[in-house]
């Protein structure tokens, strides 16, 4: 038999692999499994070299996805792509590596927490957030480590406030801006005020009401469309207007338990438009189905794989 790829998933035959390496996945994550399952697992994956391809990409995605990057942000998005599917961290406390720098403060799955800070600032995190504070006397810096913070600052001209995500910088003297960390990008909203964003020696100096990204690289232009639906969680709303679709998978992961996984690179990038309502945590995959050309498959409340709806 020849050597079987990725690529030989992508038909009918490799979509029922896909379901059946899954499924097997899935079933090996419980630790009941009876030592007699693990006889007919190996029996499985040996029977065709097309088992072992299809059990391999399962596990690969599900292993990227639970094991911290020592970089944070943007520098995830090499091995989330490649992948061929899209993920998000399940957890931030268990899987932080020594080098990097613990958070001070963080939100599990489905949480948001406001936090006060030292100078009487203070820092709302949304679902699966970390941040880690240095503030001295002559400035008052954040470090976002995953996720996203919506800051109320404290005026002092004496000290600015800075927060940094992986190469963006965000500063103010005294505002309310978010910073976010995507699997695709970073991002900047201001509701109050001004903030100046810096990036490779790149400067912007946005005003309230504006947005801006940095993706591939750099820093991109200065939008005001989006601006108020990217900050609609603090009102427990996802806003998601022509947005890839693999970004809402990333963001719905933050807000509910296990994962989504998204296999189809094609359909990963769809843009699609969405009002999700996450007070109801239980009925968000019934409001994917019914308002996006998905298919969700369940096969353990940890693993879900989203696939086009035929």
């Amino acid at each position: 038999m020849g050597k079987s790829t990725d690529t030989d998933l992508h038909d009918d035959a490799g979509d029922s692999l896909t379901h059946e390496a899954a499924t097997w996945f899935a079933h090996l994550l419980d630790p009941a499994t009876p030592q007699s399952d693990y006889v007919r697992f190996r029996h499985w994956l040996e029977a065709d070299e097309r088992h072992a391809v299809a059990y391999a990409r399962i596990e690969r995605l599900w292993g990227q996805a639970a094991a911290e990057p020592r970089q944070t942000g943007i520098a995830r998005r090499t091995a989330l792509k490649t992948a061929g599917g899209v993920l998000l961290l399940a957890g931030i406390g268990a899987a932080w590596t020594a080098g990097v720098r613990r958070p001070d403060f963080s939100t599990g799955t489905g949480e948001i927490r406001i936090v006060s800070l030292p100078d009487g600032s203070t820092a709302e995190l949304s679902a699966g957030s970390a941040i880690s504070i240095d503030f001295h006397n002559t400035g008052r810096s954040v470090l976002l480590h995953a996720g996203e913070a919506y800051f109320t600052v404290t005026p002092d001209a004496r000290r600015p406030f800075v927060v940094e995500a992986g190469p963006l910088k965000a500063a103010a003297l005294g505002t309310a801006y978010s910073v976010a960390i995507t699997p695709e990008r970073l991002s900047v909203v201001v509701a109050e005020h001004d903030v100046r964003v810096e990036a490779h020696g790149k400067r912007l100096d946005l005003t309230e009401g504006d947005a801006v990204d940095y993706e591939n690289g750099r820093l991109g232009t200065i939008t005001r469309e989006e601006a108020e639906g990217r900050l609609g969680w603090r009102k427990r709303q996802l806003v998601f207007l022509s947005r890839p679709l693999g970004d809402v998978v990333a963001e719905l992961n933050r807000w509910r338990a296990g994962r989504l996984i998204v296999l189809d690179q094609a359909l990963s990038d769809r843009r699609v438009t969405a009002i999700i309502d996450i007070n109801d945590i239980a009925r968000i995959d019934r409001t994917l189905e019914q308002g996006l050309p998905v298919t969700l498959t369940h096969y353990t409340p940890l693993l879900t794989l989203v696939s086009a709806r035929h």
